[in-house]
């Protein structure tokens, strides 16, 4: 239980089981599959408080002798150990979030991607803490190399505040039933700036731009203009 707590559910129960649903759909939709006996004989798809109840239920069920089920219960209890292990990661949706300052502009990117199956929710995005209206909206053709669909926005450039804690601020919460990983980068033209980009267990991922510190010094000019990439790289860069 703590191996699987802390492997498929990162440390949360509620996750855990949530995964093991969700495997369920991907690997155990055939009735009398081994999969699918393994998940009745822990206790996810039957009743019964002990084993021996859960596998005579089974096997009840499948009309098949009890050391039968035990055999597929045992039998896929290891090849869910092997999709846990090497698979888990990439079954996850996972997003995309991508910023670009020059001059005085920051870009936020964001893109989606999860199997079609899945269900969903639309993601809430905050610039600057002000919920924004984003109709995201996923292709309805799957992806040829990653069997996943997209969803993606280029948000409206948005402005620097110089004087606010945060002269930049993004929050994108995308609440999946299993938690999505995040692919997060920035490429800001001026050094003067930092860029901080984080998850939490909380489905919420955040990136802000604030003012940077070089070494030996408490705190960075702040009065030149922001720099810029050379002329022409926003359009391209949001573009492609």
């Amino acid at each position: 239980m703590e191996a699987l707590t802390r492997v498929i559910g990162m440390g949360s129960p509620d996750q855990a089981f949530t995964t093991l649903v969700d495997m369920l759909k991907h690997h155990g939709v055939e009735p009398d599959g081994d999969i699918r006996a393994y998940l009745r004989s822990c206790g996810l798809l039957s009743v019964g408080d002990t084993l021996e109840k859960r596998l005579r239920s089974y096997a009840e069920s499948h009309f098949v002798d009890e050391r039968t089920a035990r055999r597929r219960s045992d039998r896929r209890a290891e090849a869910l150990a092997t999709i846990f292990r090497d698979e888990t990661l990439f079954l996850r949706p996972w997003g995309h979030l991508t910023i670009y300052q020059t001059g005085p502009l920051v870009f936020p990117i964001i893109a989606l991607h999860m199997d079609p199956g899945s269900e969903w929710q639309k993601p809430a995005v905050w610039i600057n803490d002000e919920l924004q209206d984003l109709p995201f909206e996923f292709d309805e053709t799957p992806s040829s190399e990653t069997g996943y669909v997209r969803a993606g926005w280029h948000v409206t450039p948005v402005v620097l505040r110089p004087s606010a804690k945060h002269l930049f601020k993004i929050d994108v919460e995308w609440r999946m039933g299993v938690w999505p990983q995040w692919v997060l980068a920035a490429q800001l033209a001026d050094n003067r700036l930092v860029a901080k980009i984080q998850t939490q267990r909380n489905f919420m991922t955040e990136a802000t731009v604030t003012w940077g510190s070089w070494p030996g010094h408490d705190s960075v000019p702040r009065t030149p203009p922001f720099a810029s990439f050379p002329a022409g790289s926003p359009e391209g860069v949001v573009d492609n």
